[in-house]
């Protein structure tokens, strides 16, 4: 087999006539033949993407209630000193110690709130990174449903939020 042969034939793997192929595209588009994240994660019809953009959809949700959980344990070490290793500092309190000032709350290296965080964020960077990677399929029904479960995420746990900028966010 001579090579413009073989690459004829090696253009009837590409998606033309309703067959996938296995290509990344990095452009945005619109088909239903995709690769997610894995090798087994492959969509052909419509049902199966929208069956993946559905749990990409709620992947999303659970990362901004992961932050928001987040979040609320550092909160919550704030008005409880059962740990003995969690020290909290006031900032702007007189000698008597009440203000309306905003809470610090500093971990010891060893306490098990820093242990509990540190897992956390793990799980947290990893999904961001991971959701960032659905992102990059460039696949527009995918990357939509991606937005619109963060989106949902947010509206659900968002307005609970103490602070508005998030600094321990990955993707900003």
């Amino acid at each position: 087999m001579d090579a413009h042969h073989h690459d004829h034939d090696h253009d009837h793997d590409h998606d033309h006539g309703g067959s996938c192929s296995s290509s990344h595209m990095m452009v945005f588009h619109a088909g239903v033949c995709q690769e997610i994240l894995f090798s087994g994660w492959k969509t052909t019809t419509a049902l199966e993407l929208f069956g993946s953009a559905v749990a990409i959809f709620l992947a999303g949700v659970l990362y901004e209630g992961l932050k928001y959980y987040r979040e609320a344990l550092h909160a919550r070490a704030t008005t409880s000193t059962g740990d003995s290793q969690v020290n909290i500092t006031k900032n702007e309190c007189g000698p008597s110690g009440n203000c309306a000032g905003t809470a610090v709350v500093k971990y010891s290296m060893l306490s098990c709130g820093h242990f509990v965080q540190t897992l956390l964020h793990i799980v947290q960077t990893t999904a961001s990174y991971v959701l960032m990677l659905v992102f990059m399929t460039y696949n527009v029904w995918l990357c939509l449903a991606l937005v619109l479960g963060l989106a949902v995420g947010y509206f659900f746990f968002g307005w609970r939020k103490s602070t508005v900028v998030d600094v321990t966010e990955h993707c900003q």
